[in-house]
């Protein structure tokens, strides 16, 4: 629900100015796919239920990520510009914990799904007249989402539970230089690098399944740093 309506908000901040401003051709918006990687540790020790002893959480993994953004903005001058930019990241995320109390170990394997949207400064570097290299750092807030995550027995790898879902709003920054090169007067494609920090994510409190539904400790994930190549395409109005 928080992404869909973050989705329609960023949505509308992207049209209107395009509509409206379109007469300035200081405005320009673009898209933007990327693939990337991302890391992240934990200081979670007591995740879980309480009966179990607290889960020290350990082994945190992120899978390949994918991309999907969007931005407007406006010239400053010929090489300072100033823009909104919105991106939805996804990847598959894992961890294990360790319940000491009770001697057991599960496996924990699910979603990470950030919606960031920040605010941003760039500057180009002209090599010819169609080619630049553009440089950019950008601060906002992400709201990052851990879904559809399941709990599975270490040992065994049976179905242990469904964790609830949850969202946080974490500080958001990034990074980032590029390729640039028109391929029309007011068209430009793009090959992009960044990086980028999206704060922390955390599970739901309950659990269903092998007990019930249960009330748990949240598990939680500090500090996830990104990096990302991608292509864009980039309009200027």
């Amino acid at each position: 629900m928080i992404s869909r309506a973050l989705l329609i908000v960023v949505g509308a901040a992207l049209l209107f100015p395009v509509s409206a401003l379109a007469q300035d051709n200081n405005f320009f918006a673009g898209f933007d796919l990327s693939a990337g990687w991302a890391s992240g540790s934990s200081s979670t020790t007591n995740g879980g239920a309480a009966f179990a002893g607290g889960g020290v959480v350990n082994n945190v993994h992120f899978d390949k990520t994918i991309g999907l953004g969007g931005h407007v903005g406006y010239k400053l001058d010929s090489a300072l510009s100033a823009f909104i930019s919105y991106q939805h990241v996804r990847g598959g995320v894992s961890w294990d914990a360790n319940f000491p109390l009770i001697g057991a170990v599960s496996d924990f394997r699910g979603h990470a799904i950030s919606n960031a949207i920040m605010g941003n400064l760039g500057y180009d570097w002209a090599l010819s007249d169609l080619t630049s290299i553009e440089a950019s750092i950008g601060l906002g807030l992400s709201i990052n989402s851990l879904s559809n995550i399941v709990e599975t027995d270490g040992p065994t790898g049976l179905f242990l539970s469904d964790v609830a879902d949850h969202s946080r709003i974490s500080p958001a920054a990034q990074i980032g230089i590029g390729l640039q090169h028109k391929i029309t007067a007011h068209l430009a494609l793009g090959l992009n690098a960044a990086i980028g920090y999206t704060g922390g994510f955390e599970t739901g409190d309950t659990r269903s399944g092998n007990l019930g539904i249960t009330s748990i400790t949240p598990y939680g994930i500090d500090h996830v740093w990104r990096a990302s190549i991608g292509a864009s395409v980039k309009l200027e109005l």
